[in-house]
C-alpha cells in the first residue's frame, strides 16, 4: 500500500542532490524522472502494479486479448463458476496431443491457459469457449503519470512503498545522467542505476524465499 507522496520523494532527492531551491534540477524534472521510475519498475516487476478482474469476458474460441491498457498477463486463476484454471501450460504439449485444439468454440469452462511472454497482450484458453465465459485474471499495467497539479496536491505514488528506495535510486540515476559531461557524474549515474537494479533484485529474492516457505508448510 502506498502512503508516500511524490512530493516527499522529490524533496528527499533534492536534499541528496544538494540542490537548494531546485536550481540545477527543477522539481518538475524530478517529477518526470519519478514517473519514469514507476514505469521502469513495472516493466521489471510486472506484479508491482496489477489489476485484478473477476469478470473478464472471453470472446468465442481459444485466442483471447487482454484489455487495451494491459502490459502483460500475470495469472488466470478460475472460472466464474469457481473451477480452478491451470497454467501457464506448455502449448507444445497441446499441439502434440490435441492438434485441433485451436478450433474449439463451445466449452462453458476453461481448464487451462497458454501464455507466451513474447506476445504479452494475448493468451489462449483450452478448451475453446463460447463468447461471454467469464474468468478471474490479473494483468500488469503502467501507472498513470502524476502531473504537477496532483504532485502539489500531495498525490501518493502508484506503487507500494516498498519500492520507494528503488524510485529514488532511479531519479538519482537520471539526474546525474544530465551532467554526463562531467567525469564524476557518469560514475554516480552508473552507481545509482546499479543500486536501482539491486533493490529490485533483493525484492525478487525475498519473494522467492517467501514462496519457498509457503510451499514447505
Amino acid at each position: 500500500m502506498a502512503i508516500v507522496t511524490s512530493k516527499e520523494i522529490t524533496t528527499r532527492v533534492n536534499k541528496l542532490l544538494n540542490d537548494p531551491g531546485f536550481v540545477r534540477w527543477p522539481e518538475e524534472e524530478l517529477l518526470n524522472y519519478l514517473n519514469d521510475a514507476q514505469r521502469a519498475i513495472v516493466l521489471r516487476r510486472p506484479d508491482s502494479y496489477s489489476i485484478d478482474i473477476d469478470d473478464f469476458a472471453c470472446v468465442g474460441g481459444t485466442k483471447q486479448a487482454l484489455p487495451a491498457d494491459a502490459l502483460r498477463l500475470i495469472d488466470i486463476t478460475r472460472n466464474a463458476t469457481g473451477k480452478a484454471i491451470r497454467g501457464p501450460y506448455n502449448r507444445q504439449v497441446l499441439d502434440d496431443n490435441h492438434e485441433n485444439w485451436y478450433a474449439g468454440t463451445d466449452a462453458a469452462e476453461v481448464q487451462l491457459y497458454i501464455y507466451d511472454e513474447r506476445v504479452p497482450k494475448t493468451f489462449y484458453v483450452y478448451p475453446g469457449v463460447t463468447a461471454g465465459v467469464q474468468l478471474t485474471l490479473a494483468y500488469s499495467k503502467a501507472p498513470a503519470s502524476i502531473d504537477t497539479t496532483a504532485h502539489n496536491g500531495n498525490a501518493v505514488i502508484a506503487l507500494d512503498d516498498i519500492y520507494v528506495n528503488a524510485i529514488i535510486e532511479w531519479i538519482l540515476y537520471r539526474s546525474y545522467m544530465k551532467d554526463a559531461e562531467y567525469a564524476a557524474d557518469p560514475n554516480k549515474s552508473t552507481m545509482h542505476l546499479q543500486a536501482f537494479e539491486n533493490q529490485l533484485g533483493q525484492k525478487n529474492q525475498a519473494d522467492s524465499a517467501m514462496m519457498g516457505q509457503q510451499k514447505g508448510q
